[in-house]
């Protein structure tokens, strides 16, 4: 039974959906067929003999069937199926009027086609099941209404339904192929418009690109007469399109070139395409370098009809291009200079860090037998002729020092210039460790030659690293340098104007040192620091008045480090800073703290670097800390070294004048060993001068008045400072100070540094010294 629903249904037609305007045309079309059958059988049914009300009752139906397939709120399904019924129940009542002749059944089969033209199966298929049910259920029932009497029932169903059958599917099948047919014919309909749009459309664009192209385009006839001409040809020549079209292309070429047309229109009878280069003139005379692309016009058969040609102006294209190819020998000339400015100095003409790094790597990957070296020159006291006579006369020294240099090695060596006032010698396969000595002797004579400048006549130094190559020891270039320019700062240490060879121990020991820069940056923060204090004793009452605060340093892995060792390294690195601000709020709280346990009014002096100095913020530092401890600054001394106030004389003097504005006290440290001047100590805001330990060491019981600790002391009451001595060993040395009118002393004889604690018990003892005569003890 599916099977069988299966074929029915794919013999059905699948129907379309029609416009609107068509549906409603065929539909009223259907509407004026009923309200025509409605008048047909009310007539039939008077002229049978029915009467009024009975031709009027037959019509109902019919009428009524078709008022409600013209109501407009229904669906156009709606609508066509009823229409559908009506037409079919109009036939039925006309068999019915007809006492069921054979006749009138025709009616069913000339109203069915009627629902096809819904162009759907529904009213169609509603069409016949209506005749099937009149027929086999009305004509069984009532078969006086359907067959005429006097027959056979079942033959006169048979019969019929033979015929309904064989029509319905006889318009099912016409109405299917016709609905295939008429699919084939639109789709291709649909297929070839769309082709003929897309040429249109194609076309159009095509025109629209000719029109809209800066190009000149034109077409010619076979014999080369111009037939198209575009608004890029007219801007292009200057000829409006009536001037030209009609004319031989002869025209467009420039004197002396007409002759070369034919030839290239004969051309075209073999070939599709020509490209050519030909100079054409403008409607003005002006001649310009024409490039054209002339392409052959066939028809359908092949047969060539005429060409059409794009022609462009190709002058300054020309030009450029002749522009172009001059540049680029310019370029190439241009990039060799490049090319060596890339690998060597500007200034000096040395090879650069880039060359010099080729090149050792060159020599580190040959692994050659005989070593090599790497000397890495740093000038001495060059920063000095920059500073004081200007980067000209540094160039100066540069060049020459340059120059000088390569007249010292092998031509197959390499000098290069890392920056600055570096230097690198590439000493390829040397003899031995005493040639590459030599060849540093050389370079150290040949930089300590005086540079004429003008006036002016320079001397520098240099100090030299030495990286000896070993092919076996397996460093790369970066690691070579490093440890050449490890052993220069080596040299520089030994006293500058030497070389040194690098040798494994100093990069232990410049990795020590930074590891110690990294433990000095956490130290102060840590509480590693703690402050002893060595007590200073006026002379004149006998008594402990003050201390110096000493800094001293608990490792947590190395345990005590002394200052000899841990102050250089925080120079150097910066972070002395850190160790100058610890100090002073720590000797600050002990103020405090000494106070606090009744202790006379002590003074603390704190040693500050000449790095702080320069910073500018000394005051500050001591103002926030005085603050933070709730003590008077006035209660602190500030001690620097007499090389502080020369290394950075104007940052030093103004911080010192800002600190002394606080009431803090200045005292020059280690006084005697630097190259202060007696102009230099009058104009700073000094209170105390600091013998240094060496000349207090040189007193004894009988040499005072002429000795240098005596010169000083004498200095210093000139200028009304108070002088201290400072490692007073020995009663001998005590009493020659005395004698010199020394106004203070420390040193071991009065006390090692000690801790904090302890200075009390000094202070509450007896006067460590006899108080002078006339004096209060």
């Amino acid at each position: 039974m599916p099977g069988l629903l299966a074929r029915v249904a794919r013999t059905l037609p699948s129907g379309r959906h029609l416009p609107d305007e068509q549906w409603h045309r065929h539909h009223r079309f259907v509407l004026r067929t009923l309200a025509a059958l409605t008048v047909v059988v009310a007539g039939h049914a008077l002229v049978a003999g029915h009467g009024v009300l009975g031709a009027g009752g037959l019509t109902v139906p019919v009428a009524a069937l078709g008022a409600a397939a013209a109501l407009p709120f229904l669906t156009r399904g709606e609508r066509a199926n009823l229409a559908a019924v009506g037409l079919m129940t109009a036939a039925a009542v006309v068999v019915h009027v007809s006492g069921g002749r054979t006749e009138a059944h025709f009616l069913f089969f000339a109203l069915l086609p009627l629902a096809a033209l819904y162009a759907t199966p529904v009213p169609f298929v509603l069409a016949v099941g209506f005749v099937a049910l009149h027929h086999f259920v009305l004509g069984s029932l009532l078969h006086g209404s359907v067959f005429v009497h006097g027959q056979s029932v079942a033959q006169m169903a048979l019969l019929h339904a033979v015929f309904i059958l064989v029509e319905s599917w006889a318009c099912f099948v016409a109405w299917r192929h016709f609905e295939d047919r008429r699919e084939l014919v639109e789709r291709l309909v649909s297929d070839r418009t769309a082709q003929l749009r897309e040429q249109r459309d194609e076309l159009l664009r095509l025109a629209a690109v000719v029109q809209s192209t800066d190009d000149a385009v034109y077409t010619a006839s076979l014999d080369g007469r111009v037939r198209t001409w575009n608004p890029g040809a007219e801007r292009l020549y200057g000829h409006a399109a009536a001037e030209v079209i009609g004319r031989h292309v002869r025209c467009l070429v420039a004197p002396g070139q007409q002759g070369l047309v034919g030839p290239a229109l004969v051309a075209l009878q073999q070939q599709s395409n020509v490209r050519l280069e030909r100079l054409h003139r403008r409607r003005d005379g002006s001649v310009f370098e024409a490039l054209l692309t002339v392409s052959a016009i066939r028809d359908e058969d092949g047969t060539l009809t005429g060409h059409a040609a794009i022609v462009r102006d190709v002058t300054e294209q020309k030009r450029a291009q002749a522009e172009a190819v001059s540049n680029a020998h310019r370029l190439q000339e241009q990039a060799g200079e490049l090319a060596r400015l890339a690998l060597h100095d500007s200034l000096t003409g040395l090879a650069n860090r880039v060359l010099l790094r080729d090149r050792l790597e060159a020599v580190l990957a040959a692994r050659r037998t005989g070593p090599g070296a790497v000397l890495l020159l740093d000038l001495d006291d060059f920063k000095a002729v920059n500073d004081v006579h200007g980067h000209g006369a540094g160039d100066a020294v540069l060049t020459a020092v340059a120059s000088r240099l390569r007249s010292c090695v092998r031509p197959e060596d390499t000098v290069a210039r890392l920056g600055g006032d570096e230097f690198v010698v590439l000493v390829d396969a040397a003899r031995g460790r005493d040639e590459v000595g030599a060849v540093a002797e050389r370079l150290i004579a040949a930089s300590n030659a005086s540079v004429p400048w003008g006036p002016e006549t320079f001397e520098v130094g240099c100090s030299i690293g030495i990286a000896l190559l070993d092919p076996a020891d397996g460093r790369d270039p970066d690691e070579v340098l490093r440890d050449a320019d490890i052993a220069m700062y080596a040299a520089k240490a030994a006293g500058r104007n030497r070389f040194a060879v690098f040798e494994p121990a100093m990069h232990e020991q410049v990795v020590a040192q930074t590891q110690l820069v990294r433990d000095l940056r956490t130290a102060a923060g840590s509480g590693q620091f703690s402050l002893l204090y060595q007590p200073q004793v006026d002379l004149r009452s006998g008594r402990i008045t003050g201390a110096e605060a000493l800094a001293r340093w608990h490792h947590p892995l190395h345990g005590l480090v002394l200052p000899d060792t841990f102050i250089p390294v925080a120079e150097s690195s910066g972070t002395i800073d850190l160790i100058d601000d610890w100090a002073l709020g720590e000797a600050c709280r002990q103020l405090a703290g000494w106070d606090a346990a009744g202790l006379p009014r002590l003074q603390v002096a704190v040693n500050i670097s000449a790095r702080r100095l320069a910073r500018g913020d000394l005051a500050d530092t001591v103002r926030s800390s005085a603050r933070a401890a709730g003590v008077d600054p006035a209660r602190l001394e500030v001690e620097i070294t007499e090389t502080a106030t020369t290394s950075c004389a104007d940052e030093a003097a103004r911080t010192l004048q800002e600190v002394r504005a606080l009431g803090v006290s200045i005292a020059i440290d280690d006084f005697g060993t630097g190259h202060s001047s007696f102009g230099r100590l009058r104009v700073l805001p000094v209170d105390r001068l600091k013998i240094d330990r060496s000349f207090v060491a040189a007193l004894d019981g009988r040499a005072g008045a002429g000795s240098i600790a005596g010169a000083m002391v004498a200095m210093g009451r000139s200028l009304g400072l108070d002088v201290v001595a400072e490692g007073v060993e020995t009663a001998e040395q005590l009493d020659a100070l005395r004698a010199l009118g020394c106004s203070s002393v420390q040193g071991w004889l009065f006390g090692r540094p000690v801790p904090a604690d302890e200075i009390a018990s000094l202070v509450r003892a007896a006067p460590p010294v006899p108080a002078l005569p006339g004096r209060p003890s």
